[in-house]
């Protein structure tokens, strides 16, 4: 019995050393592209949209066209427009709502402006983000906010592919470029959305196609594939674990479960 106990004791030893050293063969890592469940695409009657948040009475989204005066949306999760805000605008590219007081917060791709409107169009704010660019039409896309903490997160589209995360005083507190690569390369950066359950930012590329969750140092951890030709807008709802995309060419909005 004792020889028997000792014969384990050596197979357990020989075992455990052979996991411990560099020959043993590597684990394969999980493959990173997921698939999004798509539930419905709706119509919706917004040139270009170019935005989208989730609003915090559960039942509609806004969004945005980048349409100069268009201004912003407030629809239904089905697609349907039930108030149209118009405002003095160049190309907007993003929008978000401020849990803190409902008003809502835009970008200005070519102005590189962040604005803050109520939601009957009062512009309450303008704040220039200095980020160099190479050209007009490469600049801020999206915007949302990291509810744990207040502060603010832009994207740039690229030349270069930004994102930015500046304070409740909008000051620039980092700059950090996305060169993603493999399944995570995006070749344009179009919009974003916070999960707050996760404590992700969930990010939408128009040329590539995918969503790119990435976490809160910036690292990647799941690609989802969309095809969703120029999709411009996404709006996370981890309650629901619902994600809603606008499609800016086709003027169409998606949804998907996750």
């Amino acid at each position: 019995m004792a020889m028997r106990r000792l014969s384990i004791l050596l197979m357990c030893l020989a075992a455990s050393l052979a996991g411990c050293n560099g020959s043993s063969d590597p684990v394969a890592a999980p493959e990173p592209q997921e698939e999004l469940a798509l539930i419905a695409v709706y119509d919706i009657a917004v040139s270009d949209p170019s935005g989208l948040a989730l609003d915090y009475d559960g039942v509609h989204l806004w969004t945005v066209s980048d349409d100069p005066g268009q201004g912003m949306f407030q629809i239904t999760r089905q697609g349907e427009v039930v108030r149209h805000v118009r405002f003095a605008s160049d190309d907007l590219e993003g929008i978000v709502v401020d849990p803190a007081n409902l008003t809502l917060w835009v970008v200005e791709e070519r102005l590189r402006e962040i604005l803050n409107v109520t939601r009957e169009g009062e512009v309450l704010s303008r704040t220039p983000v200095p980020i160099p660019a190479n050209r007009p039409n490469d600049g801020l896309e999206g915007i949302t906010i990291n509810t744990r903490t207040g502060d603010f997160f832009v994207v740039n589209e690229k030349n270069p592919r930004l994102l930015v995360r500046l304070g409740r005083d909008l000051e620039i507190r980092e700059t950090v470029p996305l060169d993603f690569s493999g399944e995570f390369f995006m070749g344009d950066l179009s919009g974003l959305s916070y999960n707050a359950v996760e404590n992700t930012l969930w990010i939408i590329s128009d040329e590539s196609r995918k969503i790119v969750v990435i976490d809160m140092q910036y690292r990647p951890l799941r690609a989802y594939r969309t095809g969703i030709v120029k999709g411009e807008g996404i709006a996370v709802d981890p309650d629901n674990r619902r994600v809603y995309a606008v499609c800016d060419e086709e003027s169409k909005l998606y949804v998907f479960a996750y």
